[in-house]
Parts: C-alpha cells; sequence; structure tokens
C-alpha cells in the first residue's frame, strides 16, 4: 500500500507520455521518428506540406495543429512539445489547463540537433531510439565530409534572393561538403540577402539552389530561371536541392550533404 501511494506521489514527468502533440515544423520531424506507434497525435500543419517536410506523408496521418489552444485541447494530450522561444500566450494557457510541456531549442546545427533529439528522446521514453537515431547521424557525417582542401566558393540562394551566411545550418553543411560560403565571406550572418549582381561578381564555383522553387511562378522564386544565373553553367555548377531537406537541423540534411558530394568537379 506504502508503494502504491509512493507511486501515485510521484510527478507526471517522471510517467511516460501518452498522447504527444508537437508544434513546430523541427520538432514534428524528430517526434516523428522518435515516437512510439500510437504515441503522438498532433503535429503542426506544416509537417504536413510535402514542400516543407520530409516526412509528410507520416505526418498526413496525424492531426494538423495550429497555434490555438483548442486545436491542441481537443486531442487531449498529456505532453505538448515546443520551441523554448515562441508561443508564450499558448503557453500559458496550456498550463492553466494543466498539460505538460516540453520546451526545446531551435537547432542551428548538427551538433544542437542532436542535443535536442537527445533531451526528446529521453521525455518521451525513447532513449534508444534517440541513440540509435544520433548514432545514424554521426556516421553520416563522417562518411561524407570532405577532409581536403576546400573545393571552392559556393553561394545558397533561396526565395526573394534569401542567403544563408555565417553561422547558419547552410554554413555548415557547405563547409562540411568542402566548400567556402560565399555569403559568409562577405560578412552576412544567418540570414541576408544578396543580388544577382553580387553573387556574379563574386563567381562562386557552386550555386545552390531549389530548382523546382519556381514550379509555380512567383516574384519571390523567379531567379532560378534568370538568364544571368544560367549563364554561370559551363563555368559555375548548379545544384538543386530541395528546400525541404534544409529548413531543420537533423538526419534530413545528409541529403543536403549527398546533392552536394554529386556537384563537386
Amino acid at each position: 500500500m506504502c508503494l502504491v501511494l509512493l507511486l501515485a506521489a510521484l510527478p507526471a514527468a517522471a510517467q511516460t507520455p501518452q498522447r504527444v502533440v508537437t508544434l513546430n515544423l523541427c520538432l514534428d520531424q524528430m517526434a516523428l521518428r522518435l515516437a512510439a506507434p500510437g504515441q503522438l497525435v498532433g503535429v503542426s500543419y506544416l509537417s504536413q506540406d510535402p514542400n516543407l517536410s520530409v516526412l509528410a506523408d507520416r505526418a498526413a496521418a496525424l492531426a494538423p495543429v495550429r497555434d490555438s489552444v483548442e486545436t491542441i485541447l481537443v486531442l487531449r494530450p498529456d505532453l505538448v512539445i515546443l520551441g523554448a522561444d515562441s508561443h508564450a500566450p499558448l503557453k500559458r494557457l496550456l498550463r492553466g489547463a494543466g498539460v505538460r510541456l516540453l520546451e526545446l531549442p531551435w537547432a542551428t546545427s548538427i551538433g544542437e540537433a542532436e542535443t535536442v533529439i537527445e533531451q526528446m528522446a529521453t521525455a518521451l521514453g525513447r532513449e534508444d531510439v534517440g541513440r540509435r537515431l544520433i548514432a545514424g547521424m554521426q556516421m553520416e557525417r563522417r562518411r561524407l565530409t570532405w577532409t581536403a582542401a576546400p573545393l571552392g566558393t559556393a553561394v545558397y540562394l533561396e526565395a526573394n534572393r534569401g542567403t544563408s551566411g555565417k553561422g547558419s545550418l547552410m554554413d555548415e553543411l557547405l563547409r562540411l561538403s568542402g566548400y567556402r560560403n560565399l555569403a559568409a565571406e562577405l560578412g552576412i550572418g544567418s540570414f541576408g540577402r544578396l543580388s544577382l549582381e553580387t553573387v556574379l561578381a563574386g563567381q562562386p564555383d557552386l550555386v545552390v539552389l531549389d530548382g523546382t522553387a519556381n514550379d509555380n511562378p512567383a516574384r519571390a522564386t523567379e531567379f532560378v530561371g534568370h538568364h544571368a544565373l544560367l549563364a554561370l553553367a559551363g563555368k559555375t555548377k548548379l545544384a538543386s536541392v530541395p528546400t525541404r531537406f534544409s529548413i531543420c537541423a537533423g538526419p534530413d540534411n545528409f541529403e543536403v550533404m549527398r546533392l552536394l558530394a554529386e556537384a563537386r568537379p
């Protein structure tokens, strides 16, 4: 009887959650890999978009969740996983409803992603699965990392001529793949913009973009087929890397590295 009373007095945090909701595209991708069958009951609606989510097919089988307490509570979660620096009003409402929260930081590198995976796996009671996922990531990183002298300069371009500079995830992936990042060398931080004139003047050896970005033509992505950019072909290699592989730090980043390896001279 004493043992029963003691177990009943343990905090909810010591119990393995049975109904988990995630509220962040990147955390969704981790939870979809870590959770036990039936443990994850809801993910952010963005995870069902195949342009953004590598695991959109898995996410489609779960309830889509938006940033509202109603769409979350209807799923009767015993754990909600969300970003540490977002959704402050929503967090207050969820705590007021007695829902346990796990707040995790935004991972901006492969190493940070491994730490978040470890924390999430522990909260889900799936430590072994987390360790195997991390071990696989470390093996892929060793296998794909370029260890010789840099091959040259690369530049990454996204919608509205955005780019990723020093300290960004793409900066890490370019460096691991054997390239110097033109945006970083120009003093651009994690995110900035580059004109096509600057790209042409920089004479990059590799231009990385999502070649499907302008399948539905829009001003933000029209640069993909710009004649000035296409003129680089022949002396500059173009690598098409779907955006969904580089939005979040994690296992999907190694597909970026594989595609960059294929673009090497």
